[in-house]
């Protein structure tokens, strides 16, 4: 079923802002042509994006990861790239300034979207026949985890969250379908797949020998990675201008 949201009720969420909450000032400009450095940041009442597509920029504003979760839209939004940089009136934390980034591309690229959920291919996190090896974590303190290049450490985690981990790892949505209860922590060290590698002299470069993604989930966790047809939530471009730049 499609859902068409409304920005102003997207932001009803936040009740310290009012419906309809904008940065106090915003600059827009196209990235300079072969710049290579891509990536954003954002600290109290600031945000900065490097080298971003519209699809990106998209994605990033509605919570998604994997900018192909942001689908449609002109041919322009994946191959022109933009840098911004936008302050707010006041203290706004990451939430905030994300709403007022949706708001941006609104006014400014006069963007129109709409949200759907559509059938695709991703990932079920499950456990494995003999079960799953580690116990709940019922120690006191905060959750958290972070995850790189053939790593993820969690502490006081839920299965959820390492499948959210695991999603921005693959760039692939994954789903918890564990049934495990309770929050884990744990640390995870593999030999990340890579493809086409080459050395100096262009000669093919063999990966260091170590375990993958999926032996390190069985053998630690007693878990495994099962494709599958999910239910996924994108959001659809309907309408996209270029921005005049400021």
């Amino acid at each position: 079923m499609v859902k068409r949201i409304a920005l102003l009720f997207l932001a009803a969420g936040f009740s310290s802002f009012s419906q309809s909450p904008a940065f106090d000032a915003a600059s827009i400009k196209a990235s300079k042509p072969g710049a290579e450095r891509s990536g954003w940041h954002s600290r109290t009442g600031y945000i900065v994006m490097e080298n971003q597509s519209l699809r990106r920029l998209v994605a990033i504003a509605y919570g998604f990861h994997d900018e192909q979760r942001a689908v449609g839209g002109p041919k322009w939004a994946d191959s022109d790239r933009f840098d911004i940089e936008a302050r707010a009136a006041g203290p706004a934390q990451q939430p905030e300034l994300i709403l007022m980034l949706r708001n941006l591309l609104a006014e400014r690229f006069h963007l129109a979207v709409h949200q759907e959920t559509r059938s695709g291919p991703g990932l079920a996190l499950a456990a494995i026949r003999s079960g799953i090896k580690i116990q709940p974590d019922e120690t006191e303190g905060k959750e958290s985890w972070n995850s790189s290049r053939g790593r993820i450490v969690a502490e006081r985690i839920p299965m959820a969250s390492l499948a959210e981990s695991l999603a921005r790892v693959l760039g692939t949505p994954v789903i918890d379908l564990t049934g495990a209860k309770g929050l884990y922590s744990f640390t995870l060290e593999w030999t990340p797949d890579s493809p086409n590698r080459t050395g100096a002299d262009g000669s093919p470069v063999t990966a260091a020998p170590g375990p993958s993604l999926d032996e390190v989930l069985a053998s630690q966790l007693g878990l495994k990675l099962e494709s599958k047809k999910l239910p996924i939530d994108v959001v659809v471009i309907e309408k996209a201008e270029k921005p005049t730049e400021n």
